[in-house]
């Protein structure tokens, strides 16, 4: 739903977004690309499909007033 609304709003004007790198580093397979990924990195590589320019870090920017969307992965619940 969030990268469609960013699709949408990415042909309209330019958008910053930013992707904080705050997973767990669990990785699961990921049946659409056939490989094995963290929640952030699946979300990184949907960006980059959708040729959606961003900025990543694993430590938050002083200053979040230039982006227009923050999208952050709390990763997958692991019991144990």
């Amino acid at each position: 739903m969030i990268l469609a609304v960013l699709a949408l709003a990415g042909a309209a004007q330019a958008i910053q977004v930013f992707v904080w790198k705050h997973d767990n580093n669990l990785a699961v397979r990921d049946a659409v690309y056939g490989a094995t990924y963290t929640a952030t990195q699946s979300v990184i590589r949907a960006l980059q499909d959708l040729r959606i320019p961003y900025d990543s870090s694993s430590v938050l920017p002083e200053d979040m007033s230039r982006y227009d969307v923050v999208i952050t992965c709390l990763s997958f619940y692991c019991p144990g």
